[in-house]
């Protein structure tokens, strides 16, 4: 009978120990599921899309081409989609919240986060190397909240669960959650200008307050090039070849610094009520074009000229543009454009034009 008794027990000790083994392990299954933010197979990612509190979204979408557009109608900024890409493939939980901060952190998530959706290639049959029937799945949801108090993590929570964490990336000193944008300005790509000769067809640059210097060029074989002074539509044989060539081989890489269409609109309006500076268009062979028009940049506080002692009131280094069919207001260099801000003169000084 106390030989009976002794393996009732041990039998009992036993099945205990193995339920409390299975709960773990389905505990920690759950923990895992609910914890897993990265998305290491990025080439696979084919949509992200971000929402915040505010009602601000952002939709990044894969082309085929292999680079990124923004909300269905903007070329995506290469390497903030880069770095974004190397962000998700890298998240990792550093730590719970703990429970005595449970309830502040879940109503800052509600109040202040942005909702993350991944959305990934997949096969609903793999047999080896094999895959068959392809279609899209969303990868992951989850809340990114804000910086930890000691700015080396990020508030996060998986959809579906109630256990906020820290999430971190390995290797970064500071916190994901700038990475996590909702504002258009951080996803645009800056490209006005990306062209190469095969692909131009004319180009026109206007001086409104110069009109004998404003020119227009016209690709005529790729190696050849005919320049136009607009004054009289008159084409003129003699001019400086290799610098006209370098003008036009200089629309393969122009960009803006800062993105300013939030700009107070009565602000806008004064520093555009006057003529431009500048008008440069590029027709490309597609029949699509792109435009700038320029203007001054207005210092706050007047600076004095080192080299004459003058005041000078305007900016130096940096110009306002409207680009896109004045759809986009835009801050640009002069470091950036003078390259492609050529007078006419400039080409054919001492030689005759006539």
């Amino acid at each position: 009978m106390n030989k009976n008794r002794l393996i009732i027990i041990v039998v009992l000790i036993l099945a205990v120990i193995a339920g409390l083994t299975l709960l773990n392990r389905s505990k920690t299954t759950l923990r895992k599921e609910l914890s897993n933010f990265a998305v290491t197979d990025t080439a696979s990612i084919t949509r992200i899309f971000m929402a915040d509190k505010s009602d601000r979204t952002i939709l990044l979408e894969r082309q085929e081409n292999g680079a990124w557009l923004m909300d269905g109608k903007y070329k995506a900024h290469p390497e903030n989609i880069n770095t974004f890409l190397l962000t998700v493939a890298n998240l990792a939980v550093r730590e719970p919240v703990a429970r005595a901060a449970h309830n502040n952190i879940m109503s800052l998530l509600s109040a202040r986060s942005v909702k993350v959706e991944i959305y990934q290639n997949s096969h609903r049959l793999s047999l080896g190397q094999y895959k068959f029937f392809p279609y899209e799945k969303k990868a992951r949801t989850y809340y990114i909240g804000e910086a930890t108090m000691d700015n080396n993590g990020t508030y996060a929570l998986m959809d579906g669960s109630d256990y906020p964490v820290v999430i971190y990336m390995p290797g970064l000193r500071g916190y994901v959650a700038t990475r996590f944008s909702t504002l258009q300005t951080d996803w645009r790509d800056h490209t006005i200008f990306d062209k190469k000769i095969p692909e131009i067809d004319y180009i026109t640059v206007e001086y409104p307050q110069m009109p004998e210097e404003s020119f227009k060029v016209v690709n005529k074989d790729n190696s050849t090039l005919d320049l136009i002074r607009l004054a009289d539509n008159k084409v003129l044989s003699a001019y400086d070849t290799l610098q006209l060539m370098g003008f036009v081989n200089a629309f393969k890489n122009i960009r803006y610094e800062a993105l300013f269409n939030d700009m107070e609109p009565q602000k806008k309006d004064s520093i555009t009520s006057v003529s431009p500076m500048h008008v440069i268009t590029l027709h490309a062979k597609d029949g699509t074009k792109q435009n700038v028009s320029t203007y001054p940049r207005m210092l706050p506080v007047p600076e004095i000229d080192v080299m004459d002692g003058s005041e000078v009131t305007y900016d130096q280094d940096r110009m306002y543009a409207y680009i896109n069919d004045k759809q986009d207001f835009v801050l640009i260099q002069y470091f950036v454009f003078d390259k492609i801000l050529k007078p006419l003169s400039s080409f054919t000084r001492g030689r005759p034009t006539e």
